[in-house]
């Protein structure tokens, strides 16, 4: 076969969970398959370790994918166009090449109002003109194939869960964004002498950060030895809608110790979730939630909400917490703060889990789809 696929997202500076799985699937995608020609298209030239033909499109025209790129596919002729993205370019489909795209979540359909109404807007556009032009579907998740079907009435034979991957070590995933600075001023070396409740994720209202930061107050109101020195550590960079969480944290009587770091570099990345107490998830929703699985490749006890993907995706190998109930995410986080047992067999529970996704088989399950269609 030949294959075509748009790796535009990694000409992107901020590093996007959509960026991560369009580097990895990729790269893996390099490793496994020795027998297919594959094309890789952007907009600007970027690296992947993936021996593929790598053509750099560039244009003075605003919304390359789809208007520049479906010139190039109906040149190229391939027999699979791969969108790792929700969306696909503006042409008529092309009666020989078989469209195959990845849906990452639908929280734009099931949080509207955590949405501004543009991106809302184009979203939706995007996304259904997607679903119905694919002729597969790949969902990271049981739980967001579920909401394909439910929103979009797409036939679930059309649809194929493949989970991302991530390395034991995910440092090596992190290589090429090491070169982006971090947004803070200089980054906090922290350890077992200054134990802090790691979380890692865009700053935006689906990810409940107002609910997290409620709970550490709580923690912290009990003013013991093992709360007096504890930390909110918050990496990642502003989303939409982001100013009530920043406020809320503002205002809190704990604000010296909640502390956001913004956009950290790889290496940063990879110290944070070294020396984390635990890792907390408390999101409203998760396509996937790979910041979960970087946390448990280090082997961090970690918290997550009992939702989406979240609870598929950890199984029991994590506590989980009703991500509406701020007084529920205290109380988890206190069984790992005072029980030393209980966090250690969480540790080990995270790199047992952790098996169970690689991007080789990530790999290796995509190209089962790129040959069914």
């Amino acid at each position: 076969m030949k294959i075509a696929i748009n790796i535009n997202e990694l000409t992107l500076k901020q590093e996007t969970g959509v960026k991560v799985y369009t580097r990895g699937i990729v790269n893996a995608l390099g490793k496994i398959d020795k027998e297919n020609e594959y094309i890789l298209y952007a907009s600007n030239r970027v690296s992947t370790n993936a021996n593929f033909k790598l053509k750099t499109i560039k244009s003075q025209f605003p919304f390359w994918t789809y208007t520049k790129l479906p010139q190039e596919i109906k040149k190229d002729k391939p027999d699979v166009l791969f969108m790792p993205i929700q969306s696909v370019p503006f042409f008529k489909k092309p009666k020989n090449i078989k469209i195959v795209i990845t849906v990452h979540d639908l929280a734009f359909m099931i949080f509207p109002d955590h949405f501004t109404v543009k991106d809302r807007f184009l979203l939706k556009f995007h996304t259904k003109r997607a679903v119905q032009m694919a002729d597969a579907i790949i969902a990271p998740s049981e739980a967001t194939k579920k909401d394909i079907i439910k929103f979009y009435n797409i036939n679930e034979n059309k649809i194929k869960v493949v989970y991302h991957g991530v390395n034991q070590n995910f440092s090596e995933d992190k290589k090429e964004s090491d070169s982006e600075a971090s947004e803070s001023d200089s980054f906090l070396s922290l350890d077992s002498n200054n134990p802090y409740i790691l979380f890692v994720g865009q700053i935006q209202p689906r990810k409940n950060l107002i609910r997290l930061i409620e709970a550490f107050e709580t923690i912290k109101s009990r003013r013991n030895e093992k709360s007096s020195s504890l930390k909110l550590i918050i990496a990642g960079g502003k989303g939409w809608m982001a100013d009530k969480t920043y406020e809320k944290a503002k205002k809190s009587k704990f604000s010296e110790d909640i502390i956001f770091l913004g956009k950290v570099s790889g290496e940063d990345l990879v110290k944070l979730y070294q020396n984390a107490l635990m890792f907390v998830l408390p999101s409203l929703y998760e396509g996937f939630g790979l910041p979960v699985l970087e946390a448990m490749s280090y082997g961090v006890p970690c918290i997550v909400s009992d939702n989406s993907s979240l609870s598929e995706i950890v199984d029991d190998h994590a506590l989980l917490v009703n991500a509406k109930s701020s007084d529920d995410i205290a109380q988890k986080i206190n069984m790992f703060l005072n029980n030393d047992f209980l966090r250690k067999d969480f540790a080990q529970r995270s790199l047992k889990n952790i098996k169970e996704f690689s991007w080789d088989k990530s790999a290796k399950e995509t190209l089962e789809v790129f040959e069914s269609v």
